[in-house]
C-alpha cells in the first residue's frame, strides 16, 4: 500500500508533538494531549508574559502549576475581541526563568546508561514562542555547510503515513488508523530535513557509492561526547565569529543566537556547559555550530592545498564525520584539522571510535546485515497451495526451527566479527516485514487442525528466537520493533479462532520472554524506560497473564519486610506512572498501593524547593491527579504541596482527565505505529 500524505494545518503549538521530547520515553508517554490542552485554552508565551483564556480562579491555578509559576505571581485580566484571557509575568529576571529538566536513563552500553531529558511544560511553551519567531532563522543557519547530511530545510507542510507500518489490521473491527489526530500523531518534525533521514539511508545512497569509486579509503571519526560538551554560548562564535561575539556582547544580546542560548540555558538549569540531550531542538542548537565548525575545516584544509571535492570529501550525520581520501598524508591534514576546529568550540575527536576502511569500502556489519537477510529469508519460508483454477488458497504450510536459526545467526556474528547491538535493529527490522507477510497470508487460509498446529509451532519458535536476540543487547529502538512483533501476533491470535491450548501456548511464550528479559536486566539502582515497554506488552495479554506479585515487587525493587513494604530502588515519574499503569485497580496488586502513594510523597518533599520549575514534579503532578487508581488523599497532598488552594482542587482535577499518559481507552498497537512513524535519528 503506498504512503498517504497528510497536509499538516496545526499550528505553531504542534513543534511539542515532534521536536521537544526525546523518542525514547515509554510508550504510554504523550505530547497530545498536552498539545491539546495548550491549543484548545491559547496558552502562550509573549516575551516576558503567558498569557490563556480566562475560565476562572481555579484554572488559572491548573494553568500556573502546569507553566511553574508561583501562586504569589499577580494574574491580570485583559479583554480582547469579547475574549477574556489571564495574564502572568513570569519573568522578572534571568536567574528566574530556568526550569530543572527531568533526566532518565536509557541502556546504552553493557551496565550502562545514556541519560535524556524530559523537558520542563513551561519551557516547552516557551519554545513554542522561539519556533515562532525564529523558524526561518533555523533554516537559514542550518543551510552553511556542504557536509551535512541531516538539516533543517524548510518547515513541513505535510506528513506521511506508510500504511504497510500499520499493525492494527489484524484487530476484529479492521480499523487502521483514526482519523481524529491523524494529521499530527504520527509527525516525525517540525522541518523537513536534507537529505537523509537516517545514517541508513546514507549508506544505500548514489553519492555515498559515488564517492567509494572516486577516494580509496573511508575513515569514521566521532565526537566526543558532544551533547554533553556543547557550550551553550559558543553559537554566537558560530553565528558572528568567537572574536566579535565576545567583543560585542551588548550589541548581540537580542539576536538569534543569544536567544537561542538563553532558552537552551533556561530548559536546562541554567548551564551553559552542556545541552539537553533528547529532543530535536537540541539537535538543531548542535547543527547550527557544527556547521560553522565544517566551513572553517574546509577554510582551513584550503589554506594547506587540500581542496573538497578534489582531494577528499567529508560527510558529517549529526556528531559523526564520514571522510573519504586516496592519501594517507591528505587525511591527516584532514583528522588534524578537523581536530583542530573543534577545540576552538570545546570540543574534541573521540580517539576510541575511529573506524578505518579500504576500498572496497563495505563494513563487517554491512557483511553480517547481508548473511542475516539471506539467512531469514531461507529459513522463514512457507507453501501456499490454491484451489485449482482460483486465486483462492487452500492450505499453507510453514516450517521454522528456533535452534537451527539461533546457530546459523550466531556464527554469523562470530565470522563477520559484530556485536548483537551492531544488528539487532536491522534483524528485528526484517522478523517485523516477515511476520507481518505471514500473518497476511495466513488471514486468508482455511482454518484447521494441522493447519493452525503447524503455525502455532513456528509461531512460538519465532518468539522465542525474538526474544532471544533481543535479550542480548535490549535497548528502546529495539524493544518498540519487539513489541511490534509480538503485538501483531497477539492481534491475528485473538482474531483467530485458534483452540484455547493454542492461544495459551503463544500467549505464554510471549510472557516467558518477557519475563526473562526483566529478571535479567539489571542496570545499577534505575528502572530503564526499555523494559518498561515490556509490562506494557504483558498488560496487552490480558488478565492469565499477570506477573505474580514477587516479580513485580523484585523489578521495581520494593521489598516486604516485617516493619513493612520498602521501596528501595530509585523509582523516577516514568517507573511511578508505568508501575500504576500496569497494576490498575487488581486486587491482588492492592497492597502496592499505600506504599507508592507514600514513595511518591517522599519525592515531592525531597523536591520541595524547586517545585513549581521540576520537570519530574510537574509532570508526575499532572498524571497523578487524573490517575484513577491512585487516592484522592494523595491527589490533595501533591496539590497542596504545588500550593494549589483547597476551595478549587476538585475543580483543577476535573479541568483535564488526560495529560501525559491516558489511563483510559489504551490503544496500545496506535501507540506503536505513531513511535515507528517518529524515530528519525
Amino acid at each position: 500500500m503506498p504512503k498517504k500524505t497528510l497536509s499538516i494545518n496545526f499550528p505553531i503549538e504542534r513543534v511539542v508533538l515532534s521536536d521537544l521530547l526525546p523518542y525514547e520515553v515509554p510508550i504510554t508517554f504523550s505530547n497530545r494531549h498536552f498539545y491539546n490542552f495548550i491549543v484548545d485554552n491559547k496558552i502562550e508565551c509573549l516575551g516576558d508574559y503567558f498569557f490563556w483564556r480566562r475560565k476562572d480562579d481555579a484554572f488559572d491555578r491548573l494553568v500556573m502549576l502546569l507553566l511553574g509559576v508561583p501562586s504569589k505571581k499577580e494574574v491580570k485580566i485583559i479583554e480582547e475581541e469579547g475574549q477574556k484571557y489571564s495574564k502572568v509575568k513570569f519573568k522578572e529576571n534571568k536567574a528566574a526563568t530556568f526550569t530543572v529538566p527531568f533526566v532518565f536513563g536509557i541502556s546504552h552500553k553493557k551496565d550502562q546508561y545514556r541519560h535524556l531529558s524530559l523537558i520542563h511544560p513551561r519551557s516547552q511553551v516557551i519554545a513554542v514562542e522561539f519556533y515562532k519567531n525564529n523558524k526561518d532563522l533555523i533554516t537559514y543557519y542550518c543551510d552553511k555547510s556542504q557536509f551535512s547530511l541531516r538539516s533543517a530545510k524548510r518547515v513541513a507542510g505535510c506528513t506521511y503515513v506508510d500504511k504497510k507500518s500499520l499493525i492494527e489490521q489484524f484487530d476484529t473491527d479492521g480499523e487502521v488508523i483514526e482519523v481524529e489526530g491523524e494529521n499530527y500523531e504520527n509527525l516525525k518534525s517540525f522541518f523537513v530535513y536534507d537529505k537523509y533521514s537516517s545514517i541508513f539511508n546514507f549508506y544505500e545512497s548514489d553519492e555515498y557509492h559515488d564517492c567509494e569509486g572516486r577516494y580509496s579509503f573511508l575513515s569514521k571519526l566521532d565526537i566526543s561526547n558532544c551533547f554533553d560538551s556543547i557550550y551553550t554560548h559558543s553559537i554566537a562564535w558560530a553565528v558572528y565569529s568567537k572574536e566579535y561575539a565576545k567583543n560585542n556582547l551588548s550589541q548581540t544580546k537580542s539576536t538569534f543566537p543569544n536567544v537561542f542560548d538563553s532558552l537552551m540555558q533556561q530548559l536546562n538549569y541554567n548551564e551553559t556547559n552542556g545541552i539537553v540531550i533528547g529532543p530535536e531542538l537540541s539537535r538543531i542548537f548542535a547543527e547550527i555550530i557544527l556547521q560553522a565548525i565544517d566551513n572553517d575545516i574546509v577554510s582551513d584544509l584550503e589554506g594547506k592545498r587540500v581542496l573538497f571535492g578534489f582531494d577528499y570529501h567529508v560527510f558529517r550525520y549529526v556528531d559523526d564525520f564520514f571522510v573519504f581520501y586516496n592519501d594517507q598524508e591528505v587525511f591527516s591534514k584532514i583528522k588534524s584539522s578537523i581536530s583542530l576546529c573543534l577545540t576552538k568550540y570545546k570540543l574534541n575527536l573521540n580517539k576510541s571510535k575511529e573506524y578505518f576502511f579500504d576500498r572496497p569500502v563495505i563494513t563487517p556489519i554491512t557483511i553480517a546485515k547481508k548473511k542475516i537477510a539471506d539467512l531469514l529469508s531461507d529459513k522463514l519460508k512457507y507453501n501456499i497451495e490454491y484451489v485449482e483454477g482460483t486465486k483462492e488458497i487452500e492450505k499453507a504450510s510453514l516450517y521454522f526451527r528456533k535452534s537451527s536459526l539461533i546457530t546459523d545467526f550466531k556464527s554469523i556474528l562470530h565470522t563477520s566479527d559484530v556485536s548483537y547491538g551492531d544488528i539487532l535493529n536491522y534483524t528485528l527490522s526484517i522478523l517485523e516485514k516477515k511476520v507481518r507477510k505471514i500473518l497476511l497470508v495466513y488471514t486468508k487460509v482455511p482454518e484447521g487442525e494441522n493447519v493452525d498446529k503447524q503455525l502455532v509451532s513456528a509461531l512460538v519458535s519465532l518468539i522465542e528466537f525474538s526474544f532471544f536476540i533481543y535479550s542480548m543487547s535490549p535497548k528502546v529502538n529495539g524493544t518498540i520493533k519487539l513489541c511490534r512483533i509480538m503485538q501483531q501476533i497477539i492481534l491475528f491470535v485473538n482474531d483467530r479462532t485458534l483452540g484455547i491450548e493454542y492461544r495459551d501456548v503463544i500467549f505464554r511464550s510471549i510472557f516467558n520472554g518477557s519475563c526473562s528479559v526483566l529478571e535479567d536486566i539489571k542496570v545499577g539502582n534505575e528502572t530503564p524506560v526499555e523494559t518498561l515497554y515490556l509490562l506494557v506488552l504483558m498488560r496487552q495479554l490480558g488478565k492469565f497473564y499477570w506477573l505474580d506479585e514477587f516479580s513485580l515487587c523484585k523489578y521495581f525493587g520494593i521489598v516486604k519486610r516485617s516493619e513493612g513494604i520498602n521501596v528501595e530502588k530509585d523509582l523516577n515519574y516514568f517507573s511511578i506512572i508505568v508501575l500504576l499503569f500496569y497494576i490498575e485497580n487488581k486486587k491482588r496488586y492492592d497492597f502496592l498501593k499505600e506504599p507508592i502513594e507514600e514513595y511518591v510523597l517522599q519525592k515531592y518533599a525531597q523536591k520541595n524547593s524547586i517545585i513549581n520549575i521540576d520537570s519530574e514534579i510537574t509532570h508526575m503532578t499532572l498524571d497523578l491527579i487524573a490517575c484513577p487508581y491512585v487516592s484522592n488523599k494523595l491527589k490533595d497532598e501533591i496539590l497542596e504541596k504545588s500550593d494549589v488552594p483547597k476551595a478549587c482542587r476538585k475543580k483543577v482535577i476535573s479541568y483535564c482527565s488526560t495529560w501525559f499518559t491516558k489511563w483510559s481507552g489504551y490503544n496500545f498497537a496506535k501507540e506503536l505505529d505513531a513511535k515507528v512513524s517518529q524515530d528519525v535519528y
